[in-house]
Formats: C-alpha cells, sequence, structure tokens
C-alpha cells in the first residue's frame, strides 16, 4: 500500500522545487533582457556620435572642395570679364562680400540649427527610451518579487495547515 502522506509530502516537494526554479529562471530572463536592451541603447549613442564625426569630417571635405571648385571658377570668371570690362573685378568682389556677409553666414546658422535640432532630438529619444526600459524593468522585478512573496506566503500556509492537520 502508498504511504499518501509520504506521497504528498514528496509531491509538495517537487512542486515546490520546481516553483523555486520557475521563480529563478523569471529573474535571470528579466536581468539578462533589460541588460541586452540597455548594451543596445548605448551601443546606438556610440554609434550617433561615432557617425555625427564621419559627417563633420566628410561635410569639412565637401566644404573645402566646394571651396576650392568655387576659386577656380571665381579667377576664370574673373579673368573673362576683366578682358572685355576692366571694372567687373570690383563689382564681383563687392557681390561677393555681399554674399559672404548675408547668404553664407545664414546658411551656415542655419545648418548649425538643423544640427543641434538633430542632436538633442536623438538624445531626448534615446533618454527616453532608457527611462522607459528602467521603468519596465522596475515594473517586471516588482511581478517577479510580488509573485516570489506570494509563493513563500503560500508555502508557509501549507506548511502550518499541515502541522495544524498532523496535531
Amino acid at each position: 500500500m502508498i504511504d499518501t502522506t509520504e506521497f504528498t509530502k514528496n509531491a509538495q516537494k517537487a512542486a515546490t522545487e520546481g516553483m523555486e526554479t520557475f521563480l529563478k529562471w523569471q529573474k535571470q530572463a528579466v536581468d539578462t533582457t533589460f541588460s541586452k536592451f540597455e548594451q543596445g541603447i548605448a551601443a546606438q549613442e556610440s554609434s550617433i556620435s561615432e557617425t555625427r564625426k564621419h559627417m563633420q569630417e566628410l561635410e569639412k571635405n565637401l566644404t573645402e572642395e566646394w571651396k576650392n571648385q568655387q576659386e577656380q571658377f571665381k579667377s576664370m570668371a574673373l579673368k573673362m570679364s576683366e578682358t572685355y570690362w576692366p571694372e567687373s573685378k570690383q563689382l564681383m568682389e563687392d557681390a561677393e562680400k555681399l554674399y559672404q556677409s548675408n547668404v553664407s553666414e545664414m546658411a551656415n546658422k542655419n545648418r548649425e540649427m538643423l544640427e543641434k535640432n538633430i542632436d538633442s532630438s536623438l538624445e531626448s529619444t534615446l533618454n527616453v527610451e532608457k527611462e522607459w526600459a528602467s521603468q519596465l524593468r522596475k515594473n517586471y522585478t516588482s511581478g517577479a518579487d510580488k509573485l516570489r512573496e506570494q509563493f513563500d506566503a503560500l508555502i508557509s500556509k501549507t506548511a502550518d495547515a499541515a502541522k495544524t492537520a498532523a496535531a
């Protein structure tokens, strides 16, 4: 004949150990998942910084090339116009000064403003992601802790009930 008391104890022990394993896995899964997510956010920040450096270098090179071509064109245009119209050099220099003081400066300010807006937008998006991940991690951890508390309370009630039944 099977001893039901021993069978019940073994079944409760197996269920308890299984639940313990489940709770440990749950906590590990939460930690691992959010650690990887946070690493992803850090990689995004690093990538954005590197991309910004590359873009600035590219822009610098393109600007230098554009200025070189602009100077070549200006030189050719001046030579051609001076041959037919000697006073044109002064007029072209005045026009260039006007362009530099108005259009070029405005374009530079607009570019700087756009860069700052893009940077602040990316930064705020990453900050929102960080806050969201942090809050989500807290919620999952809190849920796991509450599940652990409920399980521990259930185990202690079961143990008290077993003592009462045995007495």
